[in-house]
């Protein structure tokens, strides 16, 4: 095989190889990771790195203590630099498709389509996603606690029709165009690399996400990599097999915090 074979190949790519991911993986969080762990090691000798690490089930909470983080990504408060990320994101996300079309990708192998059957498993995801998060931040985060007798009397289910008309539409767009932009490559493009390589991929990929998201906090971070990474990986691979449900729960998280509670609390 020539070189040029090699890198342009005439058949379909079905598996991505070692370089293709380590490159993709430099193009989409490259620069994220950077900043995220930059803005992390200044938060450990800052004298109020405890505001540092915002509550992120909150959207008040975060709005409050993210003035520094305005330029990464999985905010979901107004005043983040929406239209600069928007931006940025869709052009890294160009070039990877580039990129991938170079490599002679084939992208049918990736299912994100909308069926009836993703309905009842985006409400399934998006209960245990969050209230997983509610749990787990109130237990190791000294979150917020939503499980209070006010706090669950108040709930209304069209509540989050009203905070969804809260936000402004670039914002809505951002978190759609976020969560693909992740969980494209996270179960799309790394549910390719070839199955004897499945659990150092999952490694693999369970320590990027931890990796852009320390600054939110080491336990946010690891609670967003470790735990929700696998069981975005979970239902995904063994359950849904569509990427369109995972994505749609994951801007929901980008939009208000990964919690499930505050999605219906009148407050």
């Amino acid at each position: 095989m020539s070189i040029r074979q090699f890198i342009f190949p005439k058949e379909k790519t079905k598996n991505l190889r070692f370089y293709d991911v380590i490159i993709i993986t430099l193009i989409l969080f490259g620069e994220f990771i950077i900043r995220s762990n930059q803005l992390f090691l200044d938060s450990l000798n800052a004298v109020k790195s405890a505001m540092f690490y915002a509550f992120p089930l909150s959207p008040i909470l975060l709005s409050q203590n993210t003035e520094s983080i305005t330029e990464t990504v999985d905010t979901a408060t107004e005043g983040v630099a929406y239209s600069s990320n928007l931006q940025f994101q869709f052009f890294m996300l160009l070039l990877v498709f580039l990129y991938l079309i170079v490599r002679n990708f084939d992208f049918k192998q990736i299912p994100l389509r909308f069926k009836l059957s993703v309905i009842p498993w985006y409400f399934v995801l998006l209960a245990i996603m969050g209230l997983s998060a509610d749990v787990l931040y109130l237990l190791f985060d000294n979150g917020y606690n939503y499980f209070t007798k006010e706090v669950l009397l108040s709930m209304d289910f069209f509540e989050l029709f009203r905070k969804i008309a809260a936000l402004s539409p670039v914002a809505i767009i951002y978190a759609l165009l976020n969560a693909f932009y992740e969980e494209f490559f996270f179960l799309g493009l790394l549910g390719t690399v070839d199955q004897k390589y499945k659990w150092q991929t999952l490694l693999y990929s369970t320590m990027i996400r931890i990796s852009f998201h320390t600054y939110q906090g080491m336990t946010s971070a690891i609670i967003i990599g470790v735990v929700f990474g696998l069981l975005y990986y979970y239902f995904y691979t063994y359950r849904i097999k569509n990427l369109l449900p995972v994505v749609l729960v994951h801007s929901m998280a980008d939009m208000f915090g990964s919690g499930f509670v505050y999605l219906f609390a009148r407050f």
